[in-house]
């Protein structure tokens, strides 16, 4: 089977020949293409030649172009800072003094270079892969782009704020901008698109439900109305709000290290939502041997047996020092 044909039938609950390996890769990848991190997140050339190098060499089951969180903070108007090998940042948010609407931009993706830049990518991915694999695009989920905009520390504020008026206002832009940058690499050929909402892990489920909730599946019925599978990644520990994250309907979501990986599966029994996880990255493949290694890819190959729909792959990004007989292994292991 083709990884894409993998994926599919798995998401369907048809057999398949492994558990697809969906593991996310960021610096793993610019090492790979043998360029910095900088330049990785910058030409989406070299980003699309990491992918294509990991995707071969260590039996990912997906090509994707994500990189950073900083991407559509560029696109509203916000300065960036580029580390040689580090992730981009904002500094200072562009919104940190304050909710100045006039201060953000909502440019169309393709007049923007850095969401161009996305874009771009997933169209070479889709050239170079034809329908071998998956290309797997992404946005960054309304509540973290309010987070990059504003700041993690002044958005937790804000959340408990009596006057909550601007923050909602912004989030209604973010949000349709959000579906257009989805839009726009749906048709630029992606098969998934990865909504990447890290923050939300920092609030409970009252405030999940109020200021998340709604944007979250507003962006994947903009996904599924375009035709592609819509992937919620909200790295951390999740399972408070496990149970609001069904309402959201993700085709996939990703299930990091400290979450009960058979709980969360228990939790999606019975809907359309595969769970994707969850090896330590750090602890287990980053740092661990072969019988630690062994141990917990089982673990979760033995929940994706059960399930039927489960993937694996890290609870979140591979670290890019991660020994390669580690991820060879890990992939040995999800053959059937």
């Amino acid at each position: 089977m083709t990884p894409r044909e993998r994926l599919y039938a798995r998401l369907q609950g048809k057999p398949a020949d492994k558990i697809p390996n969906m593991n996310i890769a960021m610096g793993l990848v610019a090492k790979a293409a043998g360029v910095t991190y900088s330049e990785y997140v910058q030409d989406y050339r070299k980003l699309v030649d990491g992918n294509l190098i990991c995707a071969e060499r260590f039996g990912f089951d997906s090509v994707s172009v994500i990189s950073d969180p900083m991407r559509e903070a560029s696109a509203f108007g916000a300065s960036l800072v580029y580390p040689e090998n580090g992730v981009p940042y904002c500094d200072p948010p562009l919104l940190a003094g304050g909710y100045d609407m006039t201060l953000v931009k909502t440019a169309d993706p393709i007049e923007s270079p850095r969401t161009l830049d996305r874009i771009k990518g997933v169209e070479l991915l889709r050239q170079k892969v034809l329908s071998d694999y998956p290309v797997i695009g992404w946005v960054e989920g309304v509540l973290a782009e309010a987070a990059d905009l504003r700041g993690v520390n002044a958005l937790m504020y804000d959340l408990t704020d009596e006057n909550t008026t601007p923050l909602r206002e912004l989030m209604e832009i973010i949000c349709a901008q959000q579906r257009r940058f989805a839009l726009e690499q749906i048709k630029a050929g992606a098969d998934v698109i990865g909504v990447g909402n890290a923050v939300a892990s920092l609030v409970g489920p009252s405030l999940y439900e109020e200021y998340a909730l709604r944007y979250d599946k507003a962006l994947i019925e903009a996904i599924h109305q375009n035709g592609a599978i819509a992937k919620l990644h909200i790295c951390g520990n999740i399972t408070a709000i496990l149970p609001l994250l069904k309402e959201a309907a993700p085709d996939i979501i990703d299930i990091d290290w400290m979450v009960d990986f058979r709980k969360a599966a228990d939790v999606f029994t019975g809907t359309a939502t595969s769970v994707c996880g969850n090896v330590d990255p750090v602890a287990v493949l980053l740092r661990g041997g072969n019988s630690l290694v062994k141990q917990k890819v089982a673990e979760c190959v033995c929940v994706a047996a059960d399930d039927g729909t489960a993937l694996v792959a890290a609870g979140c990004e591979v670290p890019a020092a991660t020994p390669e007989e580690n991820l060879l292994l890990m992939d040995k292991l999800l053959y059937r």
